[in-house]
């Protein structure tokens, strides 16, 4: 666990990702506490992803964070991924190959090498993912752990105790 905490931090969130809080999908990814949120990710250096290497891409290859591994896919709004894989995609703007390149989402399925059957796959477990962090962040709230003591509190695995650990 102590190489896992090295790459992770919980930081404020950046004023990009505060419209994210009006969003019931994504807002239980934020942890808030005194007026400000947070969030766990990746440690960030100079505004990008520490795992994230100029010309080299991520260093974390397939053991990269889920939400890593569906950039820039999302289900359409109003959609619900699900089990059937027949949710609509989208591809966000901010997407070097779409805004820069004019990729099209045929084009950075093509570049990224997946299938719209694999993003559906992994934007159905993000969404479980989502909910589930969600219900944690939750659970530490009530605990009132402050942002710099939720790693430990994870790793120590508070949030199983009573219903998580039930299964509720």
């Amino acid at each position: 666990m102590d190489e896992v905490k090295t790459i992770i931090e919980v930081a404020e969130i950046l004023p990009m990702y505060k419209e994210h809080l009006s969003d019931p999908e994504m807002a239980p990814i934020y942890y808030p506490w005194k007026g400000s949120y947070f969030r766990l990710q990746t440690r960030f250096v100079n505004g990008s992803c520490i795992a994230l290497i100029p010309g080299k891409g991520c260093l974390l290859g397939e053991n990269r964070p889920l939400i890593c591994k569906v950039w820039p896919f999302w289900w359409k709004e109003g959609s619900k991924p699900s089990m059937d894989e027949e949710f609509p995609l989208e591809i966000q703007s901010e997407c070097t190959m779409v805004s820069s390149w004019k990729f099209s989402m045929e084009d950075v399925l093509r570049e990224l090498g997946f299938s719209e059957s694999v993003i559906r796959r992994a934007l159905f477990s993000l969404k479980i993912a989502i909910e589930e962090h969600g219900r944690i962040l939750k659970k530490a709230g009530e605990e009132n752990i402050p942002p710099e003591g939720l790693i430990d509190w994870f790793f120590e695995g508070h949030f199983w105790e009573g219903s998580f650990k039930k299964g509720n």
